[in-house]
């Protein structure tokens, strides 16, 4: 017996999944406080959180479209809309020049915020700032393996 791919079933499972991670993560996780994006001079973070909180919220809220190596391949990449396509998280030479409170407002505002697509959408309801940055962290160390190197947002 032969099992048919459906996309619509897997684009299905995928918000579903979505939003079960969203229902158990705030009916368990206790409230935590919101910090003021404040990166270094240098426009990185150091993660006080750590990378590791980072790579769980990654997999948690960005994968369904990011794809889990930050390629833009995940399952839902294909269905944001006409020449809508989710960054490509592991090009080090676009990520090296985009401080990390443009990255913090693109995550936390949602793409619109800074003239991107709508398609990505704001998370400030779901993480948490200190969520947020170890996000980034976790981007940078393991992902585009990259920081930031001046001359872009």
């Amino acid at each position: 017996m032969t099992v048919k791919k459906n996309p619509k079933a897997l684009i299905f499972t995928a918000i579903l999944c979505s939003m079960f991670l969203f229902a158990v993560n705030n009916a368990v996780a206790a409230p935590q406080e919101k910090t003021k994006a404040d990166p270094s001079k240098t426009g990185t973070w150091s993660g006080k959180g750590g990378k590791e909180s980072g790579r769980e919220n990654f997999l948690a809220w960005c994968i369904n479209c990011h794809g889990e190596k930050g390629k833009g391949d995940g399952p839902l990449s294909t269905t944001l809309g006409q020449g809508i396509k989710p960054r490509n998280l592991t090009d080090s030479k676009l990520l090296s020049t985009r401080k990390d409170d443009f990255l913090f407002k693109v995550i936390r505002e949602g793409g619109a915020s800074v003239g991107f697509s709508e398609a990505m959408m704001p998370h400030k309801d779901m993480l948490s700032d200190e969520e947020i940055k170890n996000v980034i962290l976790y981007i940078r160390s393991d992902i585009c393996k990259c920081k930031y190197q001046g001359s872009g947002k």
